[in-house]
């Protein structure tokens, strides 16, 4: 079995973005500086998993480095290690996107028709109305409906969360949700 080389300490590259979300495919390079081992290249999986020795895989997509560092540190030291100093840098994106599925946008907004799923990065209902360009001029920002593949139906007041900044009540849209703006009956 090939196993890729570690660099050794300070040869790496630094994060390419401090904010950036970590997505399935790109190259990292991992370390815990106690072991003294140097960094290990990793690339995230399609699942938005990353293999880390010895807790095998852990879920880091849709975190930033700094997010990933933190759990990971958490985790060895409840388990493995007294102390960790886990460090974790971007050292390429990922050329492609991973998808895992679409959602179908459809009312007043601003695109209208189907918007892809990024793998291991959840997708939240006022971010897909954002992606689309916004609520269109005539939109009730209030009343959005989304519908599930199962049947299920919501209400959702979109307006309340991005203005007032609710996020509790953001839904996390699922492959296949159907995302229905109705038209005001008044111009806002």
């Amino acid at each position: 079995m090939y196993t890729q080389p570690a660099y050794p300490a300070g040869e790496r590259m630094e994060a390419v973005d401090p904010d950036k979300k970590l997505s399935p495919g790109d190259q990292v390079t991992y370390e815990i500086v106690e072991d003294k081992d140097g960094g290990i290249p990793r690339i995230v999986s399609a699942t938005g998993e990353l293999e880390v020795p010895p807790l095998g895989r852990v879920n880091v997509a849709g975190k930033t480095t700094r997010e990933a560092e933190s759990d990971l540190k958490r985790r060895l030291e409840g388990d493995y290690y007294y102390k960790a100093t886990v460090k974790l840098s971007i050292d390429r994106v990922s050329p492609t996107i991973v998808k895992s599925g679409q959602i179908y946008l459809s009312g007043e907004v601003r695109t209208v028709g189907a918007m892809e799923m990024v793998a291991g990065v959840p997708l939240k209902l006022s971010e897909a109305i954002l992606n689309a360009g916004g609520f269109g001029p005539w939109a009730d920002d209030r009343k959005v409906q989304v519908t599930r593949r199962n049947g299920g139906k919501q209400v959702i007041d979109v307006k309340d969360i991005i203005k007032n900044g609710n996020l509790d009540k953001d839904v996390t849209l699922q492959d296949g949700d159907r995302v229905y703006v109705p038209q005001a009956f008044f111009k806002k």
